[in-house]
């Protein structure tokens, strides 16, 4: 299990790809960011397909956009030292926002386990061009 931001840059995460690959397999290795592991985060799959008034109707075909905010009401907090070196950028809005837009804009998964819902997120981000 390795947490994001994996990487400084597009060169670096590559490498460090390289060298997780040496040691396992793709799909032994799981990339996650603490922020899925939210309660909230985790209730937007169940909202959207457990949810019998949600579930037809959120699709392209009936949803002209999407707005996603990021509203804290806490400061920096003691996470001075990790923003001074990864950006709070790149951490809210690389990793925090696209995590919620992929869970917004992916298909249904095949089941509801792991390495399905992580497929179908990846397919999400590939066609909207990530």
């Amino acid at each position: 299990m390795i947490e994001k931001p994996f990487g400084l840059d597009l060169k670096s995460a590559r490498e460090l790809t390289e060298t997780l690959h040496k040691a396992f397999s793709e799909d032994s290795v799981y990339r996650i960011d603490h922020y899925l592991g939210k309660e909230t985060v985790q209730n937007i799959l169940a909202f959207r397909f457990a949810n019998a008034i949600f579930e037809p109707v959120w699709n392209a075909n009936l949803i002209d956009s999407v707005q996603i905010t990021a509203a804290e009401d806490i400061g920096i907090e003691n996470r001075g030292g990790y923003y001074d070196r990864t950006g709070a950028l790149r951490d809210i809005v690389q990793n925090h926002a696209m995590q919620l837009v992929s869970l917004t804009a992916m298909e249904p998964p095949l089941a509801f386990e792991a390495n399905a819902v992580r497929d179908e997120r990846s397919r999400s981000c590939a066609r909207s061009g990530r």
